[in-house]
This record gives C-alpha cells, structure tokens and sequence, in this order.
C-alpha cells in the first residue's frame, strides 16, 4: 500500500489513520514545492493535485475523507470504522462526510471574513457547526460515543487547524476532544514520521541549495 504524502499537509490525515491501524504502508514523496503534485501520473490518481491519495493494488482513491473510509472498510479488524450492516453506520458516515462539508467550508468562510447565508449554504455557520460537534460528544468521548473512528482523525486534526489559525477559541469540549485524539499512540506515531521527514526533507533541500541544485521531487 502507498501513500502519496508530503509532510505538513492535509496527508497527515491518512498517515494518522494508518498508524493507528498499524498496517504495512510506504510513502510515495510529492514534493509539492517543486510543483510535483501537476505531474500528469499524479493527476491521474489525484486530478485536484491535491494530498493526501492512496494506492492499494489496482485501487487508486484521493480526497481525505475517501481514503479514510476506504480504510477503515478496507480493515475491518481495526475498528476504525463501522460495518455495512451496523445500525451506527449511517451516523458513521455522516461524521466521515462532516468535515469536508461542513466543518471545513465555514472555517474557511470565517477565515476569509465572508458573511454567509446560513439558508442557503449546507454548513450554515461556524457557529452551528461547533455545535453539532459538541452536541455529537455528549454521548462519549468519540463521535460514535465510545468508539474511536476515522471520522475522529478527520475531525479532531481539522479542529486543531481552526485552533492555530484562531479561528475556534481553544477552549472547553472541543479543544478537551482535540487534547484526547492527539493523546493517542496512534497520533504520536503519525506525527514524530511527519516530523521527521519535514527536517529531513528541510535539510535536503537547504543542502540542494548550497550546491545549487534544484529540490528533488
């Protein structure tokens, strides 16, 4: 299995679900900084250029959210997602559809200062997006109540993003869930590779520069 990954992006995401299912993987670079994302052989696993996209055999699947899902159906031992004929199943899929349609937009409505049209745009705000999670945990510590999914690591580095960029205070039961998820193992894992290959990728590059040379891809 191969994830097309380039640190510090959103294939965390994926990196993050694999550490946590603890499943042979390796790592295809695409150096975004060299523009390697526009490469024709990538767009066609990817046509938005964009991380994180997964190969597995003759299966090629991109968009966060869809890598995840895939995953998680892919190895059902894990737990990380929830079976076909589970009644949790829709409410499964409703978190793992949550973010990119909803969590996502109205951070980047507030991001960007627009006013919105909570009647007409599926996310209706910020405010009410904070809500729905908060109303979701309620039930337990996860999405799901007391189990872990995938629609947490969507959620969970997501809302840590709107914490850095200031866009959610980092404060009560969301920041409380975001403290839980990065607590975890998996988590840990996930983020000292992405550290890892960001300095080590750093010093190659800075490397390339004192000889001239352009960045590999």
């Amino acid at each position: 299995m191969k994830l097309f990954y380039w640190p510090k992006t959103r294939a965390f995401r994926a990196l993050w679900m694999l550490e946590e299912m603890r499943v042979p993987y390796q790592l295809e670079f695409v150096n975004i900084r060299a523009g390697a994302q526009n490469d024709p052989n990538f767009s066609r696993i990817n046509p938005m250029s964009k991380l994180p996209a997964l190969e597995d055999g003759s299966v090629r699947v991109a968009e966060s959210g869809a890598v995840l899902l895939y995953l998680a159906d892919r190895y059902p031992e894990t737990a990380l997602g929830v079976p076909l004929h589970d009644p949790a199943r829709g409410r499964f899929l409703q978190w793992m559809f949550f973010t990119g349609s909803c969590l996502e937009p109205a951070m980047a409505e507030r991001m960007i200062g627009a006013p919105g049209n909570t009647v007409s745009f599926g996310w209706g705000d910020l405010g009410r997006v904070e809500h729905a999670i908060e109303s979701a945990l309620e039930e337990g510590p996860w999405l799901l109540g007391d189990q872990f999914t995938a629609a947490d690591i969507l959620a969970a580095s997501t809302l840590q993003i709107a914490f850095k960029a200031k866009l959610i205070a980092p404060e009560g039961v969301l920041f409380d869930y975001v403290e839980r998820s990065l607590a975890r193992e998996g988590h840990e894992r996930a983020s000292a590779i992405d550290n890892r290959e960001a300095e080590r990728l750093a010093l190659a590059r800075h490397v390339g520069i004192a000889h001239g040379a352009e960045e590999s891809q």
